[in-house]
């Protein structure tokens, strides 16, 4: 039996590519999601890749297809209006403000970097 790792699919977010590698352990397939670390900000360090790929060994290739391909006709769609909380007027994605200590502490951050970006210009102007 081969353990040489193949992509399956390569989903646009890590989130989607974890979401179908449960799917498939859950139907007894090993499948590795390899992140990114610059995918982030956007930035693939990956050489031809985009996305994150979902790997499965090379035996289960055709399987795991099958799998997913299976769950995607068996998944349903979300009905939001089931969802609402029930006897609440309020709404669960109320904006907030920030809180008064995270705004100082966001004041300092920046205050910080300018501080920082200033004695760098200084030093390459001596």
């Amino acid at each position: 039996m081969s353990k040489d790792l193949v992509t399956l699919v390569s989903p646009p977010t890590e989130f989607e590519a974890n979401i179908l590698a449960i799917v498939l352990r859950d139907n007894g397939i090993d499948a590795f999601v390899f992140s990114d670390p610059g995918a982030t900000f956007g930035v693939s360090f990956s050489s031809g890749t985009l996305g994150f790929p979902l790997q499965v060994p090379k035996d289960d290739l055709e399987t795991a297809r099958r799998i997913l391909l299976e769950n995607k006709r068996h998944s349903i769609d979300i009905d939001w209006d089931e969802l609402e909380l029930v006897g609440s007027d309020a709404t669960p994605y109320e904006p907030k403000m920030m809180p008064i200590s995270a705004r100082v502490a966001f004041f300092f951050v920046i205050l910080a970097l300018i501080s920082g970006i200033a004695v760098v210009v200084l030093q390459l102007l001596n």
